[in-house]
């Protein structure tokens, strides 16, 4: 017989309603011995009032192929494969568009057979599922629902520099011979024609060993290192092979020796690389090796009045090295493919070039060495004066969907343009990041600005192969950012909290009529509810169920409504917020101002004055009474009018406003998209401000409800055979579900939605509202949701602050520490420990896999530019 656990259920309410009223959430983990497996299946009581906390990352369907190159933080490379017990920090793109040092706090890994290989302009490329999110201008969209032309966010500069040096004389010969060595059948030769390289490379073979000479080869322009005495003496074994543990020894030259620790002799020119150590050089040794590099297989030239840079090898994997190491010098390049013949062998030849203004960037921070040099300075000396091509570097003409003057004529005439009114006809193109600068100013736009300036360089999707085959597939999270660079290509780490949502979505008639279920969607996630989870077919099949789709009603700000119907993206109803339901204290934390502050006391008076009338008003009138305030001086009303000039952009706000009920409604499941400001300045802000708003009036509601609730049952009791009890509430019950909490509900510091959040933690379950959170980051969550919770769902954590915060919650119901508890569990998706205060107990357990899509970012309809590829894009989206 099978045992069924029901979590949040008293033993008492188990024996009265057994499984009625709840949901399977996944099964408990049992150990036998050595041996850990799946056995009874665990439920979840969603009749009453429950707050849930989800705690780490489950993981789901977006993943990484295992060979992806992740740069670390002490400038090292390393495959996402290996990284599971790795904890350097990795490089994450933050909410300023800025690429910064991020920890990862997760790991995951799964098996499937079929990814995509995404290749850019850039000559980057990058396998990974369907699902995987990556980030355009517009926001986090599937890989799987990109197209041809459609352009996506790489970092346009990664400072990994690490503080391993090397002798400089080493980072010399290692460039030389990596460029122009030849290295096997028992020589070690180079050839260069450029007598200051030669005189250097000589001089550096020497400073590595004196017993090493360097003599002419054959033919003019090519030299062989050979050993001038045949044993080597002991100092030049100390010197040179001390440090890499070498034996006592030694049948080759040194010099062989030495290369040979790096793993480079008998490499030809198709198979050499770029060794580890140069990776963790610091910067101005990076920069050294480089140069030497560039001196040898680069060149430097002008055409069509516009100097390049170009360095060209046989090696895919130097070509990818040295675009990765220049990208950390702030230098974009894109790299070419070209066939040659070896050998009577055709053979594909890699050429990188730089261009526009990262030559100058080039020049500034690497440059040449030898006869190279006289042109470089002579191309450092024209830089001022050559005009820059503004279509190289731009920023996708999308941008003016989020954001657009008011007016463009105006915008114009700060700019100087002869015609000003010309200008509105930039939203047919793409600006260049100088240009968008330009607007932001006249328009003091802090989007725009934030976009001019961000560390993002858009690369256009130029391929697109589906992959069928077996493949482990990766994933990582990184707190706070919810991405990382991979492949020097931004990319979405995992999310979870679905499995729940799905099962209150999936309950029968009778139950479900009398809840609600309400998604605060923050990052864009539950959209991919309304499709079938087919990725997982077989998994699904595994517990019992097939893939399935759900009648999930999706609510976009209204501004955002009909260019997401346009464009494709799945949404139903738009919705907004009358500025009469916001309080002035919501207006003071979402724009950060002190409500003391003459700036707070301003917006108090003006939206307290309003307020008290009672009759609904837009967004301009407030502005209005701020402008014509007679007791504030002109700088305080100029900082106030700004800031809700930027909330009217924010494309929300409305004099009818969305009334509560069509969003809380009976048997519904709801998703309140609010991903639209994921990339917009200030967005969590905006988040907080229509979450608090939401569940303030949500909870007012349902104490209203609950009086009348309790009046009809007791009417019931006391008349006991003359009525008949309603099996329908008149208001339903509210489960209310939100992801990235502690952005929300920070330990520290306080938000829009702070208030009403912790009045439904305290006092929430009494008028019959439930609340799912979920967080990365217990160690950084109000203290309230700690002692508040009565369910919680632990996954895999990592960080030390986290572990001692959960572990605080459950200490008295586990037997060792909560570290130990977690490490205990199999390292597979969806496996946690499950914390039932109803019951005093732990239970290990895996959460069920979901029925629907996997989400992981807002989707959109770009049109594709090429037909060729029509058939490739169709299997990529039957996946």
């Amino acid at each position: 017989m099978v045992f069924e656990v029901i979590i949040g259920r008293s033993k008492k309410d188990v024996e009265k309603y057994g499984k009625e009223g709840t949901i399977l959430v996944g099964k408990q983990y049992i150990q036998m011995g050595q041996t850990t497996s799946l056995s009874n299946p665990v439920f979840m009581d969603i009749a009453g009032a429950h707050v849930v906390f989800i705690v780490g990352k489950r993981g789901s369907g977006k993943c990484l192929h295992g060979d992806t190159l992740i740069t670390l933080n002490d400038g090292s490379v390393a495959k996402i494969k290996d990284l599971e017990n790795n904890d350097q920090d990795i490089f994450t793109l933050d909410e300023d568009l800025k690429i910064k040092q991020g920890q990862k706090s997760n790991f995951f890994k799964r098996p499937v057979n079929r990814l995509i290989e995404i290749g850019l302009r850039s000559g980057r490329s990058i396998k990974l599922t369907s699902e995987h999110p990556l980030l355009t201008v517009k926001g986090w969209v599937p890989a799987g629902k990109l197209g041809f032309g459609s352009r996506i966010a790489t970092p346009r500069k990664v400072e990994a520099f690490g503080e391993n040096s090397m002798p400089e004389h080493e980072i010399r010969l290692l460039a030389y011979l990596i460029a122009e060595g030849h290295l096997g059948k028992g020589f070690v030769l180079f050839s260069n024609m450029d007598e200051k390289i030669l005189q250097e490379f000589k001089q550096s073979v020497t400073y590595l060993d004196s017993n090493l000479r360097v003599d002419l080869h054959g033919k003019k322009g090519c030299y062989r290192v050979s050993q001038i005495k045949k044993v080597m003496s002991e100092q030049s074994k100390k010197d040179v092979l001390g440090r890499f543990n070498a034996g006592p020894k030694f049948a080759h030259s040194s010099i062989r020796n030495w290369i040979g620790r790096f793993g480079l002799y008998n490499k030809n020119s198709l198979t050499k690389f770029i060794p580890k150590e140069i990776f963790q050089l610091p910067k101005h040794q990076l920069s050294l090796f480089l140069n030497r590099l560039f001196s040898c297989d680069g060149t430097i030239y002008k055409k069509a009045g516009h100097w390049f840079v170009s360095y060209c090898s046989s090696s895919k994997e130097i070509i990818d090295g040295v675009q990765h190491l220049l990208l950390r010098f702030g230098v974009l390049s894109k790299i070419r493919n070209k066939n040659i013949k070896l050998n009577g062998k055709i053979f594909k030849s890699h050429e990188l070039e730089v261009y526009d203004e990262n030559v100058n960037q080039y020049l500034q921070e690497i440059g040449f060495y030898g006869i190279k040099e006289e042109r470089a300075c002579f191309a450092l000396k024209e830089a001022p004066s050559i005009k820059r091509n503004p279509n190289i570097d731009t920023i996708p003409k999308e941008i003016w969907e989020l954001y657009r003057p008011d007016n463009w004529a105006e915008v114009g005439r700060k700019l100087g343009y002869a015609h000003p009114k010309a200008m509105r006809e930039r939203i047919h193109y793409s600006p260049s990041r100088q240009t968008l600068l330009q607007v932001a100013l006249a328009d003091e736009s802090d989007l725009l600005s934030k976009f001019a300036s961000s560390d993002i360089f858009w690369d256009e999707i130029t391929s697109m192969k589906l992959l069928e085959g077996e493949f482990e597939v990766y994933d990582l999270t990184v707190p706070e950012t919810h991405n990382f660079v991979a492949n020097d290509i931004i990319v979405h780490n995992s999310y979870s909290l679905g499995a729940i949502a799905e099962g209150l979505s999936d309950l029968p008639a009778e139950i479900k009529q009398n809840l609600s279920i309400v998604l605060l969607d923050t990052m864009g996630i539950y959209w991919t509810m309304k499709y079938p989870n087919f990725q997982d077919a077989e998994l699904a099949k595994q517990w019992g169920f097939d893939p399935k789709s759900l009648a999930v009603k999706i609510y976009t700000p209204s501004g955002f409504f009909n260019r997401f119907k346009e464009e494709g993206i799945p949404t139903d109803f738009s919705f907004s917020i009358q500025p009469l339901d916001v309080n002035p204290e919501d207006w003071c934390n979402a724009f950060e101002i002190n409500v003391n502050s003459a700036e707070g006391v301003l917006i108090t008076k003006v939206v307290q004055r309003l307020n008290r009338a009672g009759v609904s008003y837009e967004i301009e009138q407030l502005i209005r009474e701020f402008q014509n305030d007679p007791e504030s001086d002109k700088v305080v009303k100029s900082i106030v009018v700004n800031q809700f000039e930027k909330a009217h952009e924010w494309e929300i706000f409305s004099k009818q406003g969305t009334p509560l009920k069509d969003i809380i409604s009976a048997g519904q499941v709801t998703v309140l998209d609010l991903s639209p400001y994921a990339v917009m300045a200030s967005g969590w802000s905006i988040k907080a401000l229509v979450v608090g708003l939401i569940c303030r009036s949500l909870f007012n509601q349902r104490m209203v409800a609950r009086k009348a609730e309790e009046f009809r049952t007791v009417d019931a009791a006391l008349h006991y055979f003359s009525k008949e009890t309603e099996e329908k509430l008149e208001e339903p019950l509210v489960w209310l579900g939100l992801d990235e909490a502690h952005e929300l509900l920070p330990k520290e510091g306080k938000t829009a939605a702070t208030d009403a959040l912790v009045t439904i933690l305290r006092e929430g379950r009494q008028p019959g509202i439930s609340l799912i959170l979920a967080s990365q980051q217990p160690g950084k969550i109000h203290t309230d949701v700690m002692t508040q919770s009565d369910i919680v769902l632990a996954h895999r954590l990592t960080a030390r602050l986290d572990v001692e915060a959960l572990g605080q919650l459950m200490q008295s119901y586990m037997r060792k520490g909560l570290d130990q508890e977690l490490d205990q569990l199999p390292k597979v998706t969806g496996s946690a420990i499950v914390f039932d205060d109803a019951n005093e107990r732990l239970f290990p357990i895996q959460v069920r896999p979901r029925f629907t899509w996997h989400g992981g970012g807002s989707p959109t309809a770009l049109k594709e530019k090429k037909k060729y590829f029509e058939e490739t894009l169709r299997k990529i989206k039957e996946i």
